[in-house]
């Protein structure tokens, strides 16, 4: 199963919980409708007022269904959980991650991703936790020509971008120390490594926490490095791990890649 095929089957069983919710209360809101009519009826002839307040609670309802389906809303999820170490260009150069990140927009409203951010945290010391920042957007079918080497041919800047509605768009983004004066620059070393990717769009006034994940990083990886091989870590908790491969055209992944989960 490719990763369209298995978008459309992760979107299409929210899709009918929804539908299910939202067609149930539909139902309800009708019937308790018809029954307050009902009610009136008894009492004498129907006020003037109750087909204009009918009318208001079957737009209401119109509203409701709408909003519970995203049908007037922009809503922007991104499927993450891989984390590439592009090899160095030289020795002792600061480390940068590289994330495969794959933004789907499950309503129809279109929207703009302003920026995304990686806050690493390595053995739960949240003390020494970092905040890594967007620097660049990654071509990879020129990284993988420059041997999985960052070139200068191979990035173009990270900047805001629309994403339509029910669109889903792939992006390698290069993340680098949003502060590297306030502190140390990013090395590799062995431990529990926690991601925590935010998003900030035009669907939330404020970044959005939308993915957690984990990876272990072992004296292996840092040795492989050092010997200046990028380093792979690979979480196959994530959905759809199908859409890794169909994210670009040339295959980014070593068939020999070590996996930290």
């Amino acid at each position: 199963m490719d990763a369209t095929t298995s978008l459309r089957a992760f979107s299409a069983f929210f899709s009918k919980s929804a539908l299910r919710r939202t067609t149930r209360d539909a139902i309800g809101l009708i019937v308790l409708s018809l029954l307050v009519a009902i009610a009136l009826a008894d009492f004498g002839p129907l006020p003037s007022w109750l087909a204009p307040g009918l009318a208001i609670g079957g737009l209401a309802v119109a509203v409701m269904c709408a909003i519970r389906l995203q049908l007037l809303e922009f809503a922007p999820e991104i499927i993450a959980g891989d984390v590439i170490v592009p090899r160095p260009s030289r020795a002792g150069r600061d480390v940068k991650l590289l994330l495969p990140l794959q933004f789907v927009n499950a309503g129809s409203v279109d929207g703009v991703i302003e920026w995304v951010a990686l806050r690493l945290t390595i053995d739960g010391n949240i003390e020494r936790s970092v905040l890594l920042s967007p620097v660049a957007e990654v071509d990879m079918q020129r990284f993988i020509q420059a041997k999985r080497r960052l070139d200068e041919t191979a990035i173009e800047p990270f900047t805001a971008f629309p994403l339509e509605g029910k669109r889903a768009l792939s992006k390698f983004v290069l993340f680098d120390l949003a502060e590297k004066k306030a502190a140390p620059g990013l090395s590799l070393k062995p431990g529990r490594y926690s991601f925590e990717l935010f998003v900030k769009s035009t669907a939330n006034r404020s970044p959005k926490l939308e993915r957690v994940f984990h990876h272990a990083v072992e004296p292996k990886h840092v040795e492989e490095y050092a010997a200046d091989a990028p380093v792979y870590l690979i979480n196959y908790e994530i959905n759809l791990p199908a859409a890794r491969r169909e994210m670009v055209g040339a295959e980014w992944m070593p068939r020999n890649a070590r996996y930290s989960n």
